[in-house]
């Protein structure tokens, strides 16, 4: 699988480092091999009332585990919307984790003039969530813009070991269809935050 604006990777868990992606922009390879559930989220998930059926995973470390869920009908390289489930085994925190994300947001809206986000955190301070706005472009024209809804979390993974899971919401669209999707963004953001804050985080096992 090929990134298109991967983040930079920290790999030491014990320097409280994680590896969650940027955004969910990506090319991928071999997807069409029947994925793996090494969380114990074999899905269906939903959300947006829309079913979401795992599609592909990975695990590019020890402790590190991503797995994608597609609706029917739509393919990787194309897509319109997708839930992600990021998990990193190891004593992180959620706001470690945020305040990262928010360093690299801030760094990107240096070169992407439609990047933007907003924090969010809950009542009982042990769970944030990040959305935010990311686009491409080529040769000065938009091609692609999309919005996440990324909400942390620490969670308890048996025998004494915590993890932060990430439970992510992307949408997506291209061309054409970029700027009556910005605009309608407008009000759907909301509606989409209240559904990411409601939603019921999928219990994961790993082993």
């Amino acid at each position: 699988m090929v990134t298109i604006f991967l983040t930079a990777l920290i790999k030491n868990v014990m320097k409280k480092s994680f590896l969650i992606p940027l955004t969910i922009l990506m090319s991928f390879t071999g997807f069409h091999e029947q994925p793996v559930d090494r969380i114990g989220v074999k899905g269906p998930l939903t959300f947006n009332k829309t079913t979401f059926n795992l599609a592909w995973t990975s695990k590019p470390s020890e402790n590190y585990y991503i797995q994608e869920y597609l609706p029917n009908k739509e393919t990787a390289d194309h897509f319109n919307q997708m839930l992600s489930i990021f998990l990193l085994a190891g004593e992180v925190t959620a706001k470690d984790a945020v305040q990262q994300k928010i360093s690299e947001l801030t760094e990107r809206k240096k070169t992407d003039a439609t990047c933007n986000y907003s924090v969010n955190q809950s009542h009982d301070g042990k769970e944030y969530m990040v959305d935010f706005v990311l686009g491409e472009s080529k040769n000065d024209k938009q091609e692609v813009e999309e919005f996440n809804i990324y909400r942390y979390k620490q969670v308890n993974l048996g025998n004494n070991k915590k993890g932060l899971l990430v439970y992510a919401y992307s949408k997506r669209a291209y061309g054409e269809d970029i700027t009556p999707f910005l605009q309608k963004l407008k009000t759907d953001r909301i509606a989409f935050l209240n559904e990411m804050t409601a939603a019921e985080i999928p219990t994961v096992t790993v082993h």
